[in-house]
């Protein structure tokens, strides 16, 4: 049991460093664009960086010891959370159903009053993981298919798609792992798996390899070099 507390606390410290330094990046990168939406992908991770600080900074401090576990406190995590995947689920619509924008805002909202009121009234940790898990298992997935599409066709060439492929595989395990294992020796996998999730997202969306593509494509063709 130690080992694996010792393992939620390392864990969960890097995650917060990990998602904060992403979400400043981000947030930074997006006030320099020329033109800024509030579905840019740059402003859609930064706001899902920080609720996931959150959300490992709500894992770590119980296993510290500076706070309880507490119903409330895992309140506070369920809302960080759909802090995160609201935004993530404005930005799939707008890549998805761009031709029915005027149900976007409705959408979100619905599902921001469903995760809000369920993180408030439900009565255990046990039913409100039950009633958010497949809903952003649905969101996961969808993100997992959008980063397979933009990886395969290339379209998507700010960041790596192939990580963030990762990224969303990582997530989904974490959430499917975190009710099975939650009373098991191995409870510590889920926030294992959720650092990995937050690593990949951070090195696929930061892309530190984006200039050796460029610089690779300008010397395989000479004549493009003066456009990029």
């Amino acid at each position: 049991m130690q080992v694996g507390t010792e393992f939620v606390i390392l864990s969960g410290i890097l995650t917060i460093i990990v998602t904060m330094t992403m979400s400043i990046f981000l947030g930074w990168k997006w006030l320099k664009q020329d033109a800024r939406l509030m579905t840019d992908l740059p402003l859609v991770f930064a706001i899902a960086g920080i609720c996931n600080t959150l959300n490992a900074l709500f894992l770590t401090l119980p296993a510290i010891g500076i706070l309880e576990p507490s119903l409330e406190l895992f309140r506070l995590r369920s809302i960080a959370i759909g802090g995160a995947i609201v935004p993530v689920t404005g930005a799939l619509l707008q890549i998805w159903a761009s031709s029915k924008q005027k149900y976007h805002n409705k959408l979100v909202l619905a599902l921001a009053g469903y995760w809000f009121a369920v993180a408030i009234l439900g009565t255990s940790e046990a039913l409100i993981m039950s009633l958010t898990i497949p809903p952003l298992l649905m969101i996961s997935l969808a993100m997992m298919a959008t980063f397979i599409i933009t990886w395969k066709t290339g379209r998507l060439k700010e960041v790596r798609s192939d990580l963030l492929v990762f990224s969303s595989l990582f997530m989904i395990v974490s959430q499917l792992m975190r009710v099975p294992l939650l009373s098991t020796p191995l409870f510590y996998i889920p926030d294992i798996a959720l650092m990995g999730s937050m690593i990949f997202l951070a090195l696929g969306i930061a892309n530190p390899w984006a200039s050796r593509d460029v610089k690779k494509k300008n010397d395989e063709s000479p004549e493009m070099a003066q456009y990029a």
